[in-house]
């Protein structure tokens, strides 16, 4: 009895620690020896480590709403006006640590896991345990260095600038210090996906990684990467298929798993909503934030994702264009506990198509597959044939309506080293109403990359702060 009492509480401490520091993982290594007998302690760590990646400031709200840092939406001025000092690039290192301490904490909790290995027997149990939290280790270090390092296709020179710690110990009296280059934490994130690639199941459902989903990872960074030859190979080893048009809107509120590769079980348990940032429900919506009105207009009348991610009503007299993406589900009685998708087929397609066309003299695959994408959006579809710099604008296009509002399009604007640049057009539904207050984050603006908190810079000596946030 006394090992499971230890088991459930390292997985309350890992679950529920808000301390800002990058070692939230408060278990001593006896505790830690005695947590970790047989397989079935292992599983439930590992279960913990997932539930840990479903709070309120990481999975479950935090990731989907870094869209809020884009040009893919404004403010709406009848909401709370949540987040919107990082709406305008206004933050600095009292802003807080946005999603760092959960993800760290997720680190510390998988990398407990990895130190106790031994304890199991050589076999298929522990490699796919070993191969799910490797995994796990790299994709929450890949979402922590995406904001608060350059990315190393950003610009000349990138690869050589300072990360983030990268954490391989769950000890909590160690203190990280930003000592890597970008181009060597990007190597631990492909060296960990490649190991993880190797050991764990091809399929362990939707709600845990499989090879599709390590393989999804590790494309999507080659691509940030800017080796382009190494995603294509990653995104061929995914086997999953796009989500079919008749399915698309029923992945949304949890009726349809279609073209989900790895997502995170949400429900009234856990009670926050991933959708929160975006909505309150106050007799209809009451709308957080909503798409830039040209943004907006960028979506055709015969898209699916025209009604699957929006509706168009009146709160209180005035007609908005509501972001419905995180808004219900069919599973969950609680607005906007829905489960976050965090590995899609079609994101993994867009990947392909955008790593062949960049290669040059594989535009006809790059069309292929992103028509793949296109073909289960538009009714009627009609490939556009399209070729050279009309190809690869259309494969930035339909990545940007494809995956609007799930957290990528600020890292993309960010790898491509561009400016963020939103209209002037309203926050109402026919683009009259209020702007954005700060509609332009020029190209290689420091805010590109988040400030490391107060809080962590005053418990660790070792951390430094970003440039251009002072000392």
């Amino acid at each position: 009895m006394k090992k499971y009492i230890l088991l459930i509480l390292v997985l309350v401490i890992t679950v529920t620690s808000c301390d800002n520091r990058l070692d939230t993982f408060p278990t001593s290594t006896v505790a830690a020896e005695e947590a970790f007998r047989n397989e079935g302690d292992f599983t439930n760590a590992i279960r913990g480590a997932y539930l840990r990646m479903l709070t309120g400031a990481y999975y479950n709200g935090s990731m989907q709403s870094r869209d809020v840092l884009s040009d893919n939406l404004i403010i709406s001025r009848e909401g709370r006006l949540s987040q919107q000092q990082t709406h305008d690039w206004l933050y600095n290192q009292n802003s807080g640590s946005y999603h760092t301490t959960s993800a760290y904490a997720v680190i510390r909790n998988v990398n407990n896991v990895l130190q106790n290995l031994g304890t199991l027997e050589n076999g298929s149990f522990k490699n796919n345990i070993q191969g799910e939290a490797l995994a796990i280790r790299a994709l929450a270090h890949f979402d922590v260095i995406k904001f608060y390092g350059e990315i190393p296709t950003q610009a000349a020179g990138s690869n050589a600038t300072l990360a983030m710690p990268y954490i391989e110990t769950s000890d909590i009296n160690d203190l990280p210090a930003r000592t890597l280059t970008i181009a060597e934490f990007y190597q631990k994130i492909v060296t960990d996906l490649t190991t993880a690639a190797a050991l764990i199941n091809a399929d362990n459902g939707v709600y845990q990684m499989g090879k599709n989903a390590v393989n999804g990872i590790l494309a999507n960074v080659y691509l940030h990467m800017g080796e382009m030859a190494n995603a294509v190979t990653a995104a061929n080893k995914v086997t999953a298929s796009v989500a079919s048009r008749a399915n698309f809107t029923g992945v949304w509120n949890d009726s349809s798993k279609d073209g989900v590769i790895f997502g995170l079980r949400n429900d009234d348990v856990t009670s926050v909503g991933v959708g929160v940032p975006y909505s309150q429900t106050t007799g209809g919506i009451k709308s957080e934030y909503v798409p830039d009105f040209e943004f907006y207009s960028l979506y055709q009348a015969n898209d699916i994702r025209l009604s699957a991610y929006f509706e168009t009503s009146d709160f209180e007299g005035n007609s908005y264009n509501h972001v419905l993406k995180w808004y219900a589900s069919t599973i969950a009685t609680s607005t906007g506990n829905v489960d976050a998708k965090i590995v899609r087929a079609s994101e993994v397609m867009l990947i392909k198509a955008e790593a062949l066309a960049a290669q040059g003299g594989k535009d006809a695959e790059a069309l292929a597959a992103l028509d793949a994408v296109r073909s289960q959006r538009y009714e009627g579809f009609t490939s556009g044939n399209e070729a050279g710099p009309a190809l690869r604008d259309a494969i930035q296009l339909e990545r940007r309506l494809e995956l609007a509002f799930e957290g990528s399009r600020f890292t993309d604007i960010k790898r491509m080293g561009l400016p963020v640049e939103r209209s002037n057009k309203g926050h109402l539904a026919d683009g009259s109403g209020v702007a954005a207050d700060v509609l332009t984050l020029p190209a290689g603006d420091h805010r590109f990359n988040l400030p490391i908190s107060l809080n962590e810079l005053n418990l660790n000596p070792n951390m430094v702060q970003s440039p251009g946030y002072g000392n």
